[in-house]
């Protein structure tokens, strides 16, 4: 995490909004050849993201009343981006990654636009690596997981989504192996009908709901399949080694994902379809009323499985600075067969305007049925990209 004097927060915002009024392509700070010998480059490239968005539910209740300084337009993961590659000869590179996520309205103190809880910048990801185009990829770091890369993203297509996803739920996402983690290591090879995926992280722990999560050990695995040019299809597999503290009180237990994604685009039409298995990941809150003891064997002692589905296609406009128009359909269901009696599901329909100079505008219309009574809800987000 890091953290700044609110001038120099200013002064990033400022900064980054200076640049997106300039470009809205991927950004060349750096592209030097024959930096130290006569074979390398050195290139240092950045992009971003700023996303205003707005949710508007049909009615608050105990399900959503935290969220209603939602309705005026907050951040939505707004991001940016830094990449660097050292090329030492053809075959090899040397390459480190950042991505933080910025919250420009928190940034600016923009009252009544962020919630007090929310962080100025988070660091998502920060790892470095070496490349090789015969032997693969290798990286260590905070990275993004496995299981989100090859499998999560495939049906990740539209802005209120990954609700079947255990990311979402998890107190610990960026440490059970399902958002991203630290102390990652990483290796992956591509080949022309397939990509092959491995993961192992480290010990690592954090606290959250006055209980200690410590990941002893976690590995992960997956394969990409191309089935053509336009349809991968991807499974993967996680598993941790963790426990739980509470008091003089610990408890050993494991976890395990198992997931399965489809995706298609053939520059018009885009489907995602996908779901997963999620073993003692998604909490139960009502354990964090019992006993120390009986907290913590009962807190992460579930077993559920979601899906999700998207279609739309993509109409190339390409004049009135509208580039293409998006609609499309979309939906998810997540229900526990263990730990505690709940289920979501959600279906909705939505579009995606894509204008020139890196500027979008989304909205859905989301419908939802699950055991909190959440109400139904429209999406408004404004974007920029460069």
């Amino acid at each position: 995490m890091v953290k700044f004097i609110l001038k120099y927060h200013r002064l990033i915002a400022a900064s980054s909004l200076l640049i997106s009024s300039s470009t809205f392509a991927q950004i060349t700070l750096i592209d030097q050849a024959q930096v130290l010998t006569d074979q390398d480059r050195l290139t240092l490239t950045t992009s971003g993201s700023l996303r205003l968005q707005a949710l508007n539910f049909d009615q608050y209740n105990p399900s959503n009343e935290s969220q209603k300084y939602r309705r005026d337009g907050y951040s939505a993961t707004s991001r940016i981006y830094a990449n660097l590659n050292y090329q030492m000869n053809p075959d090899l590179s040397v390459l480190a990654g950042y991505q933080n996520y910025i919250n420009p309205p928190k940034i600016l103190d923009w009252e009544g636009h962020y919630s007090s809880s929310d962080e100025n910048i988070t660091t998502e990801q920060a790892y470095v690596g070496i490349a090789s185009k015969r032997y693969g990829t290798l990286k260590f770091g905070k990275i993004y997981s496995i299981y989100y890369d090859v499998v999560g993203s495939k049906t990740d297509l539209w802005d209120y989504d990954t609700l079947a996803q255990p990311q979402t739920w998890s107190p610990v996402a960026y440490y059970d192996g399902t958002q991203a983690g630290r102390k990652s290591l990483r290796y992956e090879k591509k080949f022309e009908r397939f990509d092959i995926y491995l993961g192992y992280q480290f010990k690592d722990d954090t606290t959250t709901q006055g209980i200690r999560y410590q990941r002893e050990s976690g590995q992960a695995v997956a394969l990409d399949l191309h089935l053509n040019a336009q349809t991968h299809w991807a499974t993967s597999w996680t598993h941790n080694a963790a426990n739980l503290q509470r008091v003089d009180a610990r408890h050993d237990f494991n976890q395990d994902t198992l997931a399965s994604a489809l995706f298609y685009f053939n520059g018009r039409w885009m489907f995602g379809l996908g779901g997963g298995w999620y073993k003692n990941m998604l909490p139960n809150y009502d354990a964090l009323a019992l006993p120390a003891s009986a907290s913590l064997s009962q807190f992460l002692n579930s077993e559920a499985y979601g899906f999700e589905y998207y279609a739309g296609y993509q109409f190339q406009i390409g004049h009135h600075a509208i580039k293409t128009v998006q609609p499309y359909v979309m939906g998810n269901y997540l229900d526990y067969t263990r730990g505690v009696d709940f289920s979501r599901r959600d279906h909705g329909v939505g579009v995606a305007v894509r204008f020139t100079h890196g500027i979008g505008f989304d909205y859905e219309r989301l419908y939802t049925k699950d055991t909190w009574n959440t109400p139904d809800m429209h999406l408004f987000r404004l974007r920029y990209e460069w």
